[in-house]
C-alpha cells in the first residue's frame, strides 16, 4: 500500500481544518516543487498550544500531514513547536512515500513559523 491507513484517514477526515479568529500566531510555508502551501493558526496562552487550525493547498499527503500535525502540537510549548522537525510529522502519519516527503517539510515549516510568530508577540 502506497499510503498508510493513518494518512488516508487524516486526508478523508481532516481534523482542525479552517481559519481561526484572532490567533496568537500565523505561519505558512510553501514547497516550490509543486506549489503546496500550508498555513497554521495557533492559540497559545501562557506559551502552550491549546488550539491549532490549518489551511492547505496541495496534494493529499500535505492535507493529511497538516491534520496530523495539528493534533501533534496540541499541548506542546511554543519553543518546542518552533523546533518541530519534519520527521515528527512523518511519524504521525506512519510514514510517507519518498516522493511525498515534502508534505512533512512544508507542514513543519508552517508550524515553526506560527510558533515563532506567537513567541514574537510575547516578547
Amino acid at each position: 500500500m502506497r499510503y498508510s491507513r493513518t494518512l488516508v484517514d487524516h486526508f478523508l477526515n481532516p481534523r482542525n481544518a479552517g481559519m481561526m479568529r484572532e490567533p496568537d500566531g500565523v505561519g505558512e510555508d510553501r514547497y516550490e516543487g509543486c506549489g503546496d502551501l500550508a498555513r497554521f493558526f495557533l492559540r497559545a496562552p501562557d506559551g502552550v498550544v491549546v488550539e491549532a487550525r490549518f489551511q492547505t493547498w496541495g496534494c493529499g499527503p500535505t492535507i493529511a500531514a497538516a491534520s496530523a500535525a495539528s493534533e501533534l502540537v496540541a499541548g506542546r510549548r511554543l519553543d518546542d513547536v518552533a523546533r518541530l522537525e519534519p520527521v515528527e510529522v512523518e511519524r504521525a502519519l506512519d510514514g510517507l512515500p519518498e516522493d511525498r516527503k515534502h508534505a512533512a517539510d512544508v507542514v513543519a515549516g508552517a508550524l515553526r513559523a506560527a510558533a515563532r510568530a506567537c513567541l514574537g508577540r510575547d516578547g
